[in-house]
């Protein structure tokens, strides 16, 4: 029985979390992801089944700036999306 519980949890939390993140396609996101401390800033292009693309602005790896990548969402820690009012701050790296 808490095994369907949990599972029940998990099914609410991804649907939940890929339905906000859906609202957000074209919004700019800044992502925490694991193995910590790898971050993405950029655009958020599409959000396919479980799986966001973003065009990355900046990130702690250079190699991944300026191009698109997928991020399961499992694999998401933390992430911010960018609102008029709530702009993501400038990072100097």
């Amino acid at each position: 029985m808490l095994q369907q519980v949990d599972q029940n949890v998990n099914h609410i939390r991804e649907a939940a979390l890929v339905e906000e993140l859906s609202q957000a396609v074209g919004n700019r996101i800044l992502i925490l992801i694991e193995p910590y401390p790898f971050f993405l800033v950029g655009e958020l292009v599409e959000v396919r089944g479980d799986t966001i693309f973003v065009l990355v602005e900046l990130s702690n790896i250079p190699e991944f700036d300026n191009i698109n990548v997928r991020v399961h969402i499992d694999d998401i820690q933390v992430y911010f999306v960018e609102t008029p009012d709530n702009p993501i701050p400038e990072i100097r790296l």
